[in-house]
């Protein structure tokens, strides 16, 4: 952009070096805090006291994952295997698998790879 006014802008107001002593100490004030910063980076930074400062927040992690992992393990109910029923060879004389005849005894619906399988035999 142009400017019409051939005026600069006096930014001396907030010039933060016009007055010397006041500068060097601000600097020196932000200097100390930013030493006392840096001392304790370079504590952090030792890789030994970096992983014993993890040791808490990674144990109460495994304890949450681990009441997680039983909670889920107590509620999964395992579906016991359903016995053998006999079927006095009817079903296999009139050619049926028996494993099909199983699933019709029981009332059961069986998977599409479960079907796979007993046609194959």
């Amino acid at each position: 952009m142009n400017d019409t006014n051939d005026n600069p802008i006096n930014f001396a107001s907030i010039d933060p070096t016009a007055d010397p002593a006041e500068f060097d100490g601000r600097v020196a004030a932000i200097s100390a805090l930013a030493a006392t910063e840096r001392a304790a980076r370079r504590v952090r930074l030792n890789p030994v006291l970096q992983v014993a400062s993890w040791r808490r927040p990674m144990l109460a992690a495994a304890a949450l994952v681990a009441v997680v992992s039983a909670t889920i393990l107590i509620q999964i109910q395992v579906p016991q295997p359903t016995p053998q029923i006999e079927t006095d060879g009817i079903a296999e004389a009139v050619g049926v698998p028996q494993q099909l005849a199983q699933w019709i005894w029981n009332d059961s619906l069986p998977s599409t790879a479960d079907l796979y399988v007993a046609f194959e035999q």
